[in-house]
């Protein structure tokens, strides 16, 4: 799925729900889901993005909080081939 793909779908969902507030645990799933594409787990300033994207304090393993979302944190390849790319 492209981004102006996902973007057009967020901007859909936000058009359907109106005023209600935001589902805050999708929203951090889908900030998962997006990261997992091109994380790399080396990277600290790649883990802190994501620990401030989540809310979570410095201590959190950010990877364990995007799994008890239920985001699939497998890596993608930059051709969207892998796990979770069908």
């Amino acid at each position: 799925m492209g981004r102006g793909t996902l973007k057009l779908l967020v901007v859909m969902a936000v058009a359907i729900t109106g005023c209600r507030p935001p589902d805050g645990t999708a929203l951090r799933r889908l900030a998962c889901e997006q990261a997992a594409a091109s994380l790399d787990l080396q990277s600290i300033s790649q883990m802190d993005a994501l620990r401030k994207a989540l809310g979570v304090a410095p201590d959190v393993d950010p990877i364990g909080a995007c799994k008890a979302v239920g985001a699939d944190m497998t890596p993608r390849s930059a051709d969207g081939e892998g796990p979770g790319s069908n």
